[in-house]
């Protein structure tokens, strides 16, 4: 294993969040976030933040990885770089405790015990901290 598949690792965890979010929160018909006619004006207005934290976020993780200035490649920018992906993979779970939040879209019959983004988060959340670890251990003199 080498620092590029690092890399790769956590540039996939950042792509699929940013592509995913745009895809099932504004994209995706029926309308079931951004553009839905039964959510409130400042509801929808979350759901753009939303968007476009995450754009941000993982466009700035991408620059980290790929990018060139001093300092790349070092530990630091590499756990930064996956940390902003992994903050809002992260976000899914306590955001449940909230009284009446629901992980399902709104309308949607859940067809498993929990909804599918909690377990890609899940998944991404595993692809991350395996990235890192294998950082760690790219970074262990020999």
């Amino acid at each position: 294993m080498t620092l590029f598949t690092v890399k790769a690792l956590i540039a996939f965890a950042g792509i699929a969040l940013t592509l995913g979010g745009w895809f099932f929160d504004a994209i995706k018909k029926p309308y079931t976030h951004l553009f839905n006619p039964h959510w409130l004006p400042h509801a929808r207005y979350h759901s753009a933040l939303w968007l476009f934290s995450i754009t941000l976020a993982c466009g700035v993780s991408l620059g980290l990885l790929w990018g060139h200035y001093p300092g790349q490649d070092s530990q630091l920018a590499v756990w930064m770089a996956a940390f902003l992906p992994g903050l809002f993979y992260l976000s899914f779970f306590p955001s449940l405790l909230f009284r009446n939040t629901s992980s399902w879209d709104d309308g949607e019959t859940p067809f498993l015990p929990v909804a599918p983004q909690l377990l890609v988060a899940t998944v991404m959340l595993f692809v991350l901290g395996g990235a890192l670890w294998l950082d760690t251990q790219l970074r262990v003199p020999a």
